[in-house]
């Protein structure tokens, strides 16, 4: 049991890594781009994460906490089965936020029916448990919650996920828009992070040994699609710039604060929205240099990302 108890414990502190790691890279392109497309995945992402440590680490602390006081183990079993019902709000909202992330990747805005489609589908959930469980024999039910949870959950998710790609591709095919192929390979990524958790979420069903592993899987379903978009924003996307900087105030700005030539020069471009390969072309230099000298750079005017680098210029006097 003590072994088992660290696997949770050393499992538990590898998820957490992977959320904060996730939540702040996510954030970070946030501030880079301030895209739709970014805003809505941060916001999903924050959305999954929420449901996945309330739904799942929930249930786990509740069985261990209920079970070190003696717990009836048919009391454990109630009360662990039901916290993840209750977790379901983030979920929905997380899938809410896909369907609007697919219309922010071809370029439109969410349309008002799809808000009320979305309350529809949510009733007809609630509807169709409300219905389902009198009518179900408790001997089965309670041999199979869990199983008819994760189905439920699993059946309601791939529904948003074919949206989500129907969505994306339809309105892509119709409208075509700057980035299409990385928009396309992100869209997929993500499908695949579904289908992965799925798979791990069967997988422990079967045998509870796959727990810790299946964890780790379920919280880094996403990374692939996060360290894509990462990796591939500047072809799809373009940074933030400044909208009417001052070049007095600007200078006022790099005098105070001993801000070196070359750092004036990456300065100046990255208000125009320069990504760092096209500095590092411009200035023929490497694009670690640049990221080099954008670090010290955040450092000497107290800024963390561009965005407050920029809004520090615009407001420069």
């Amino acid at each position: 049991m003590p072994s088992l108890s660290l696997v949770l414990i050393v499992t538990f502190v590898f998820c957490l890594g992977i959320t904060v790691a996730a939540v702040l890279v996510s954030r970070q392109l946030v501030n880079t781009y301030n895209s739709d497309v970014h805003k809505q995945f941060f916001y999903y992402l924050v959305a999954f994460y929420g449901f996945a440590f309330y739904a799942i680490w929930g249930q786990i602390v509740a069985r261990a906490l209920l079970a070190s006081i003696a717990t009836d183990a048919a009391v454990i079993e109630a009360v662990a089965s039901f916290l993840p019902v209750l977790g379901v709000p983030f979920l929905f909202v997380s899938w809410v936020l896909l369907i609007n992330m697919a219309f922010a990747m071809a370029g439109k805005a969410p349309r008002r029916a799809w808000l009320l489609a979305h309350a529809l589908v949510l009733l007809l959930l609630l509807l169709g448990a409300w219905l389902a469980v009198p009518r179900t024999p408790p001997e089965f039910l309670d041999a199979n919650l869990q199983a008819i949870e994760a189905a439920g959950l699993t059946a309601a998710e791939l529904l948003y996920f074919v949206t989500f790609l129907g969505v994306l591709f339809r309105l892509r095919a119709r409208d075509g828009q700057r980035g299409g192929k990385v928009m396309v390979v992100f869209a997929l990524l993500l499908f695949g992070g579904f289908l992965a958790r799925s798979l791990v979420a069967s997988l422990v069903l079967l045998n509870v040994g796959f727990g810790a592993p299946a964890l780790l899987a379920y919280f880094g379903s996403n990374l692939a699609a996060l360290f894509y978009l990462r990796a591939r924003s500047d072809v799809a996307f373009k940074p933030v710039k400044a909208v009417a900087p001052s070049a007095v105030g600007m200078a006022h700005v790099f005098e105070r604060h001993g801000v070196t030539k070359r750092e004036k020069q990456i300065v100046e471009k990255i208000c125009l929205g320069k990504t760092n390969k096209q500095i590092a072309d411009e200035l023929f230099i490497s694009l670690q240099t640049v990221k080099d000298h954008t670090h010290r750079i955040y450092s000497k005017l107290g800024v963390k990302s561009r965005m407050q680098l920029v809004q520090l210029m615009d407001a420069a006097k």
